[in-house]
């Protein structure tokens, strides 16, 4: 890393981003887009990155990850969580079992929220 880097990164101009957490939240929201859309090619390979992507992870960004698929499920139809939940046994089952014991907190939490709010994970 250059001097200049190190100045920008200490200035507090950069915030710590969490890299691997955003990453592995764009593969899984891409994987669960393709769940929605059963014509989509390629879901192996979603899946695929998915897991590559989770093995990446803190165990503080699993849980953040965790957390934040909860709210994605809490926020479609039961069918549509339903497929989703298989789709992610497929990937990891601990995964899949903390978002699925995650769930009625994130639907509660969800229906709390006036329309137009979000909702952080």
């Amino acid at each position: 890393m250059s001097e200049t880097s190190r100045e920008f990164v200490a200035s507090g101009t950069v915030a710590a981003a969490p890299w691997p957490l955003r990453l592995a939240q764009q593969v899984f929201s891409e994987l669960l887009d393709g769940e929605r859309h059963p014509r989509s090619f390629r879901l192996s390979a979603r899946r695929a990155a998915a897991g590559t992507h989770l093995s990446a992870l803190s165990v503080d960004d699993r849980g953040l990850l965790e957390r934040w698929l909860s709210l994605q499920l809490g926020s479609v139809r039961s069918a549509q969580a339903f497929a989703a939940l298989g789709s992610l046994a497929a990937i990891d089952a601990r995964l899949a079992a903390a978002v699925r014991s995650g769930l009625p907190q994130a639907q509660a939490r969800l229906a709390d929220v006036a329309p137009g709010d979000s909702v952080a994970a």
